[in-house]
């Protein structure tokens, strides 16, 4: 799976869940523009970052791939 199609995974995880970009943004430690442009694309993730963002979802990464 590439790193779009994950990104795009935790988008719809983030949305089936409820939770908004600024309060996923607010948990996260994050400005709100920056999980926006997460999501579309625009810069990449590091790795704690998906794991963070995996832990505040409750997903379990591997199941991402």
């Amino acid at each position: 799976m590439e790193r779009k199609e994950i990104v795009l995974k935790l988008a719809q995880i983030r949305t089936e869940k409820n939770i908004s970009a600024r309060e996923l943004s607010l948990r996260l430690d994050k400005s709100h523009n920056y999980i926006n442009e997460m999501e579309k694309g625009k810069n990449n993730i590091s790795l704690e970052m998906f794991l963070l963002l995996c832990k505040e979802l409750g997903v379990n990464p591997k199941d991402l791939f």
